[in-house]
C-alpha cells in the first residue's frame, strides 16, 4: 500500500501543470479570437471604406464625361445656328448661337473645376476655356457677313475630344478598380465566416476539456454538457444566420430592379423570424406617401399618406410598442393596432426610404425577434444598399438618354436609335422617315412670358408627341424648341398624315402657366425619307432639317417633305 502513494502523487503533480497549460491555452485562442475579430472588422470597415471612395471615383468621372458631351453639344450649336443665321438672317438663330457659346465659357469653368484633381487634364481644361472664349468673343461681334467661326469651333471639339478620350481611359480604369474592390470585400467576407466560425468551435472545444478534467464529476459533467449543447445550438443559430445573410446577399446581387429586392427581402425576413408577421414599407419621392411593397404573415398594414404617422419614421430611431414598455401607438393603422410591434427605419446612404414593420403575437416571437436583431439590422442594410443602388443605376440610364425638362429621348440617343432604325430598315427594305419639327415663334414667346411659360410649353408639346405617334417611333428633343421624331417601317402618306395630326392637336392646344392661359400655337415640320432622301444619317437629318427651312420659308405652321422624298411620292 505505502507503494502506492508516491504514484498516486506523482499523477496529481502531472495533473496540475496539464491543466495549467489547458488554462494557458485557452487564454490564448481567446485573445486570439478578439484580435482576429477586431482584424476582421477594421478589414471590413476599410474594406467598405475602398469600395465607397471607388464608386465616388467612377461616378465623379462619368460627370466630367457628361460636362464635356455637353461642351461639344453647345459648340455643335454655335456653328449650327451660325449657319443657319447665315442662310435665313434671322437674329433669334444668331442669339441662340451667342447664348450657345456663353454657356459653353460656362461650361468650359465647370468642366475645369471638376478636373482640378487630375494633373492630366490642366492643359487640356484651360485649352477648353480659352478656346471657348476666343469663340464667345467671335460670336459677340459675329455679323452677317463675317465667315463661319468653324475654325473655333474644330479646336473646341478636338480639345473636347482630347479630353473625352482620358476621361474614359480614367472611367474603364476606375471602374475596373471598383469592380477589384468590391471582389476584394466579397473574397475577404468569405474567408472571414468560416474562419471565425472555426476559432469559436476550438475555443469552446478547449474550454470543455479543461472543465472535463478539473470537475471530474457527475455534476459538473453534466454541467458541461448542457453548456455543450447550448454553445453548439448558438453556433448553429450563428451559422444559419450567416448562411441567410450570404444567400441574401448573393440574391440580391441577382436582382435587376426593386421589386425583385421587396421579395427577396420579405422572404429572407420571414425565414430568419419564422412565425412572425412583418410588411416592408417605402416612402415615395414626394415623401409625402408610405406604400406596403412587400409583407410576409398575416401583419396589419396599410398604405398611409403621412410618414410621422409612425413615430419611428418621426423619431429616426428603431421603436418597440409592448404592453408596459410603451403605450403609444403608431397612427398609421386603418383598424385596431396589435399590441406588439416593432417599427424600424430604413436609412441609405443617410436617407431614410422605408420602414420595416414587425408584428409579434406573443413575448416568446418578442423574445425571438431580439435575439436576432442584430441580423435584422444586417439584413436591412443589405436590402437597403440594393434599392439605393438599383434606384441610382436606374436614374443614371435615365439621365443618359432622356431630356430632363420634356422626357423625351435627348439628341445622343437620336443619333444612336436613327443610325439603328436605318440599318433595320435597310436590312428589311422599309421606307423609314425623320421628322424634324420646330416651335414656331417660340423665342418670342419665351421672351415674353418668361422661361417657366416656356418650359410648360414645351412639355405639353412633347406630351401631343407622344400621344400621336406609334409605340415603336421614337421622339426626341433635338436641342432647344426642336425635335426630331423617327417613324420606322412607313409610308409616303402615312409620315405625312401622323405630322398632320400633330399640327392639329398643336392648334387646338391650351397650356396653363400660374394663373395664366396660353393658346394659338403652332409648328413647322420638315420631313426626310430613307433611303431615297440621303443614305447616312447625317444626309438624312440635314435634308430633314432643310425641309423644315422650306416650311418656315413658307409661313409656318405646315408639313414640307423634302423635294426628292416629294418626287418619289
Amino acid at each position: 500500500m505505502l507503494s502506492g502513494f508516491p504514484s498516486s502523487g506523482g499523477s496529481a503533480r502531472k495533473a496540475r501543470p496539464a491543466s495549467g497549460n489547458a488554462v494557458i491555452i485557452i487564454i490564448a485562442a481567446f485573445v486570439g479570437a478578439v484580435l482576429f475579430t477586431l482584424g476582421a472588422g477594421a478589414v471590413l470597415y476599410l474594406n467598405t471604406q475602398q469600395l465607397t471612395a471607388a464608386a465616388e471615383r467612377v461616378q465623379h468621372t462619368q460627370e466630367v464625361i457628361s460636362s464635356l458631351q455637353r461642351a461639344s453639344l453647345l459648340s455643335e450649336r454655335v456653328l449650327y445656328r451660325t449657319h443657319l443665321y447665315l442662310l435665313d438672317k434671322d437674329e433669334d438663330d444668331l442669339n441662340l448661337a451667342r447664348s450657345a457659346a456663353n454657356n459653353l465659357v460656362t461650361s468650359s469653368v465647370h468642366i475645369r473645376a471638376l478636373t482640378a484633381d487630375n494633373s492630366n487634364q490642366t492643359t487640356n481644361s484651360q485649352s477648353l476655356s480659352e478656346c471657348a472664349s476666343r469663340l464667345s468673343d467671335t460670336m459677340a461681334r459675329f455679323a452677317g457677313n463675317t465667315p463661319l467661326p468653324t475654325s473655333d469651333v474644330q479646336d473646341c471639339q478636338k480639345t473636347i475630344s482630347l479630353m473625352s478620350d482620358q476621361e474614359q481611359m480614367l472611367l474603364t480604369e476606375r471602374a475596373a478598380h471598383s469592380k477589384r474592390r468590391l471582389l476584394t470585400s466579397i473574397s475577404t467576407e468569405f474567408f472571414l465566416i468560416p474562419v471565425s466560425i472555426l476559432s469559436l468551435i476550438i475555443l469552446f472545444a478547449l474550454l470543455l476539456r479543461d472543465a472535463v478534467v478539473l470537475q471530474r464529476s457527475a455534476i459538473a459533467a453534466q454541467k458541461v454538457n448542457d453548456d455543450h449543447a447550448r454553445s453548439i445550438l448558438a453556433l448553429e443559430g450563428t451559422a444559419r444566420e450567416s448562411e441567410l445573410m450570404t444567400a441574401c446577399r448573393n440574391e440580391l446581387q441577382l436582382c435587376v430592379d426593386v421589386q425583385q429586392v421587396y421579395v427577396t427581402a420579405a422572404t429572407s425576413f420571414s425565414r430568419l423570424l419564422p412565425g412572425s408577421s412583418g410588411c416592408l414599407y417605402m416612402i415615395n419621392n414626394s415623401r409625402n406617401h408610405v406604400e406596403a411593397v412587400s409583407f410576409w404573415g398575416s401583419p396589419s398594414h396599410d398604405d398611409f399618406s403621412q410618414p410621422e404617422s409612425c413615430c419611428a419614421l418621426r423619431s429616426g430611431q428603431p421603436r418597440w410598442r409592448r404592453p408596459g414598455i410603451s403605450e403609444i401607438q403608431c397612427a398609421h393603422f386603418s383598424a385596431s393596432a396589435p399590441e406588439r410591434y416593432h417599427c424600424r427605419p430604413i436609412v441609405a446612404y443617410g436617407n431614410t426610404i422605408g420602414l420595416l414593420y414587425l408584428q409579434c403575437d406573443s413575448d416568446e416571437l418578442v423574445m425571438q425577434v431580439n435575439q436576432h436583431m442584430d441580423a435584422v439590422r444586417q439584413l436591412i442594410q443589405i436590402t437597403a444598399l440594393a434599392i439605393a443602388t438599383l434606384n441610382l443605376r436606374a436614374k443614371l440610364e435615365n439621365q443618359s438618354i432622356r431630356d430632363s425638362l420634356t422626357g423625351l429621348f435627348n439628341r445622343h440617343f437620336m443619333q444612336i436609335s436613327l443610325e439603328r432604325e436605318m440599318t433595320r430598315a435597310r436590312r428589311r427594305k422599309q421606307i423609314m422617315a425623320v421628322l424634324m419639327l420646330d416651335a414656331d415663334h417660340f423665342k418670342r414667346f419665351n421672351d415674353t412670358h418668361g422661361h417657366a411659360a416656356g418650359d410648360a410649353v414645351l412639355k405639353a408639346f412633347a406630351d401631343i408627341f407622344l400621344s400621336n405617334i406609334r409605340s415603336e417611333d421614337i421622339a426626341c428633343r433635338y436641342g432647344g424648341e426642336e425635335f426630331t421624331i423617327i417613324l420606322p417601317d412607313t409610308t409616303v402618306k402615312g409620315a405625312c398624315d401622323r405630322a398632320e395630326s400633330i399640327l392639329t392637336a398643336i392648334s387646338q392646344l391650351q397650356v396653363s402657366s400660374g394663373r395664366d392661359s396660353f393658346d394659338g400655337f403652332s409648328v413647322s415640320i420638315g420631313i426626310a425619307f430613307f433611303p431615297g432622301d440621303g443614305e447616312t444619317a447625317e444626309e438624312l437629318l440635314q435634308h430633314a432639317d432643310a425641309a423644315l427651312y422650306d416650311a418656315k420659308h413658307n409661313g409656318r405652321n405646315q408639313v414640307c417633305l423634302y423635294e426628292r422624298a416629294f418626287s418619289a411620292k
